[in-house]
């Protein structure tokens, strides 16, 4: 197979990646967010842990110490929620639109609570948006799989493109929105 036949069906297969996550989430907008969540916290992570429920699956608890409550009554200095997938042992459990998080990453998150109370964020991935400051600017700025700048190396930057969401999104225009849709 020639060179050019090669990269051309590789920039194919993932672009098909890419596009193949967004074909399985309906974008949802700030409002329909902040509308379905029953609380949105402003934090770092500060730990992670995996486990496995009753019947087998693997999740993973993260625990952010909160910032601030832009919507609902969390308590305490530290809020907890849950997400399925993580690695446990030598096993790897996980979905492309599940959220990913990394300890010291600062983030706003949107979550509704499940039937043991636990915190789960909305529409998966969707309900987190990372907390970013550009050196040039410092401001600080957010972004998730539909809203906000993609990363350098984010292959849904080309979606992102297509449907007009490549937008500079600001942290205090965020938590702008929020409130306002919480009203």
């Amino acid at each position: 197979m020639k060179a050019g036949n090669f990269i051309t069906i590789f920039c194919s297969w993932l672009a098909s990646l890419s596009l193949g996550q967004a074909a399985t989430q309906l974008p949802l907008t700030i409002e329909t967010l902040a509308g379905k969540a029953e609380a949105v916290v402003h934090g770092k992570v500060k730990g992670m842990t995996c486990k496995r429920d009753a019947t087998g699956r693997i999740f993973t608890e993260v625990q952010l110490k909160l910032t601030e409550t832009l919507k609902g009554k969390p308590s305490g200095e530290v809020f907890r929620l849950v997400h399925g997938g993580g690695i446990l042992g030598g096993k790897r459990s996980r979905s492309v639109a599940d959220p990913k998080f990394k300890i010291g990453e600062e983030l706003v998150v949107f979550v509704v609570f499940n039937s043991r109370g636990e915190a789960i964020p909305v529409a998966m991935n969707q309900g987190r948006f990372e907390v970013f400051r550009p050196v040039a600017s410092g401001e600080a700025m957010v972004r998730n799989p539909f809203h906000g700048l993609a990363k350098r190396n984010d292959g849904r930057a080309v979606f992102k493109r297509a449907l007009g969401q490549a937008q500079p999104l600001t942290l205090s225009e965020l938590k702008r929105r929020i409130r306002r849709a919480a009203k």
